[in-house]
């Protein structure tokens, strides 16, 4: 595994970040999970490579197991739900059919909305013709 061609999800290399050799050296894996986490920005990915040179092996287990455990999360929600790639003049067909769905939609709340307040207001007519009368 070649870590520097390892992008973040902002664009950024191994070259972009502080590490040191001997991390580099004797644990290219978790280097690889830091730089492909997807909970983390590159402050934070900045941050545990700072931090990985003073923990002990027990907390970089930890750490390892966290970006594991996320990772495969990730992964089960993404053989579950799928990036359905949807071609780009399908999705504009169906973002314009939604749109002219949802203009219908508020067109007719419109009308029954108007001729409600229509009624509201001969009803209040009549009352108020009721009251003149006496």
């Amino acid at each position: 595994m070649d870590l520097t061609q390892i992008k973040t999800s902002s664009g950024k290399t191994l070259a972009d970040f502080h590490v040191s050799q001997n991390l580099l050296a004797n644990d290219g894996e978790l280097v690889e999970l830091i730089l492909r986490s997807d909970s983390m920005n590159d402050g934070e990915r900045q941050y545990w490579f700072n931090l990985t040179e003073v923990m002990n092996g027990e907390q970089v287990e930890k750490l390892r197991g966290i970006l594991m455990r996320e990772k495969k999360k990730l992964a089960e929600i993404e053989e579950k739900y799928g990036s359905k790639n949807v071609d780009p003049v399908e999705a504009k067909k169906r973002a314009l059919e939604s749109a002219k769905n949802r203009v219908e939609k508020q067109q007719t709340l419109r009308q029954k909305e108007a001729a409600h307040n229509e009624k509201e207001e001969t009803e209040q007519d009549a009352i108020l013709a009721e009251f003149d009368d006496l």
